[in-house]
């Protein structure tokens, strides 16, 4: 019986030390430093070493941080939000896993739960430039300017050589129609970066709202010499034919980024207007069809469809891409739209009731009192004939 003793003894003195260095194979595998592994071993590495649970609360803390990292990066934003969870119940004041919560939550659009975790890891690490710059970005999408230019206010101060810094708060003026503002930031992170092709597309953007379109022609130029590949850039350059009346040449450019971009609904859109102004108002539905299937929310492209088949005398067509329009984003637009349907379908009416509602939101809009005059003339012969 004491043989048998030692032999255990022994197969357990000769098993630790290789348990120990698979364990250290795994943390290395989890951790990843400088991606030296593909993420699926990476993720391996991680559950293998949340299932040993061999660690301090603050190591296993890490290995869920870590897991969650590859999950966003593989797009399952919902597992990495729940080992986010587990990391910060392991280890509550890591501001790097607030952050990380954070991002995933802005990928989802829920700018709110994002701001939260980005006020925690800044209330931990007042200089965490990255969570900074992040809550500028969900404050803006939030359509919250002003509180994005306050981080970015704050981002400059800390990293004053940072272009991205400056690149985001122009953007955040842009956002705001102040576009001198806008491209005074995009001038200083040109200057900082000046292969920055991002840089030189919101400018020329900024420029061409302010109808400087050479200028901006310009700047879509020097993107794509900094990045062929930009479809953004491409995209621009139409829209600066389309100002310039030169329909051909800004349908050249949207098929151009769409050839780089097979994706971008806002070229398709961009398209379908030129190929609508043009009078091919079938191939510019097809279009809106195509960056509606790709975004089907999205009002502008709802509002163009329905122009084109108006133009096409297919008022209930019309009538049912501008409910959806009003569903979404009321405005004295769509109403007076709608309402110009309705008036020649003969339901002035209803027509009406549309043109008050636009001037209840556009008052002092002459073209409305006009339409609405136009719909109560004749809504008024109508039922004079009715009663003769």
């Amino acid at each position: 019986m004491r043989y048998r003793a030692c032999v255990v003894l022994a197969m357990v003195s000769l098993a630790s030390p290789v348990a120990a260095q698979d364990m250290k194979q795994h943390w290395a595998w989890c951790l990843n430093k400088d991606n030296a592994f593909a993420a699926d071993q990476g993720m391996a590495g991680c559950t293998a070493v949340i299932q040993a649970n061999q660690g301090t609360p603050k190591d296993m803390a890490t290995a869920f941080r870590s897991r969650g990292n590859v999950y966003a990066d593989k797009g399952q934003p919902d597992r990495a939000i729940e080992d986010y969870d587990q990391a910060l119940r392991l280890n509550v004041g890591d501001a790097e896993t607030y952050y990380k919560r954070g991002n995933v939550y802005v990928t989802k659009a829920q700018y709110d739960r994002a701001i939260q975790d980005y006020d925690q890891a800044i209330l931990l690490e007042p200089t965490y430039v990255l969570a900074l710059n992040n809550r500028g970005i969900a404050w803006r999408r939030k359509g919250e300017n002003n509180r994005a230019i306050q981080d970015y206010d704050r981002l400059i101060r800390l990293k004053p050589g940072d272009a991205g810094a400056f690149l985001n708060r122009g953007i955040a003026y842009a956002s705001l129609r102040q576009y001198d503002r806008a491209i005074q930031d995009y001038d200083e992170a040109v200057r900082l970066n000046p292969d920055y092709a991002e840089a030189y597309y919101v400018r020329g953007d900024a420029r061409r709202h302010k109808g400087e379109n050479d200028r901006a022609l310009k700047d879509f130029d020097q993107a794509l010499r900094a990045n062929p590949k930009m479809a953004d850039a491409v995209n621009g350059r139409g829209l600066v034919y389309v100002s310039w009346a030169q329909g051909d040449r800004a349908i050249e450019e949207f098929d151009q980024a769409l050839r780089l971009n097979p994706d971008f609904a806002l070229a398709f859109n961009n398209r379908g207007y030129v190929l609508s102004l043009m009078g091919h108002y079938d191939r510019a539905i097809e279009d809106y069809d195509k960056a509606l299937r790709l975004d089907p929310d999205n009002s502008l492209f709802l509002t163009n469809r329905g122009r084109a088949w108006q133009r096409k005398d297919q008022d209930d067509r019309a009538i049912q891409d501008f409910d959806r329009v009003i569903r979404l984003d009321p405005n004295a637009a769509v109403f007076s739209m709608r309402g110009s349907s309705y008036s020649a379908k003969g339901q002035y009416d209803r027509a009406i009731e549309d043109f008050d509602r636009a001037l209840s939101l556009s008052p002092n809009d002459a073209d409305l009192f006009n339409v609405r005059c136009y719909a109560e003339a004749s809504a008024g012969q109508l039922a004079a004939l009715a009663s003769a």
